[in-house]
């Protein structure tokens, strides 16, 4: 877990120190670890209390707006937010620099959460 937040600090690092006609390198590979690590960051606390837990966007749509939202207990809050960020930006060099396309369908946001076998879900 640290590898992938260590990996995602020195990436946010490095693409402050670029210019803006330098393209941010980062792999499809890359990418998923993050991601993983992020759900794994996120599912680490069993939901036992909806009322506990928020939920964030995260990605980046090649057409713009996040990817998706994801649940979270606010006891990993700082940490999670931090790495989703930076995912998120990540995500969206790796967009820029690919030409990769979306569906351009708009993600909202979850009207709340529950929890359902000590798993969080998002209900829209």
């Amino acid at each position: 877990m640290k590898r992938i937040g260590i990996f995602l600090i020195s990436l946010f690092v490095i693409s402050c120190e670029l210019s803006t006609t330098e393209p941010l390198v980062i792999t499809a590979e890359e990418l998923v670890a993050a991601q993983a690590e992020i759900i794994r960051l996120a599912e680490s606390v069993p939901c036992t209390n909806a009322s506990e837990w928020k939920f964030t966007p995260m990605g980046n749509k090649a057409c713009g707006g996040p990817a998706r939202y994801i649940a979270y207990h606010q006891s990993v809050e700082r940490e999670l937010l931090d790495l989703v960020e930076q995912f998120t930006l990540a995500q969206k060099a790796y967009n820029e620099t690919n030409n990769v396309l979306s569906d351009c369908l708009l993600v909202g946001p979850p009207r709340t959460i529950q929890c359902e076998a000590n798993k969080a879900v998002l209900v829209y």
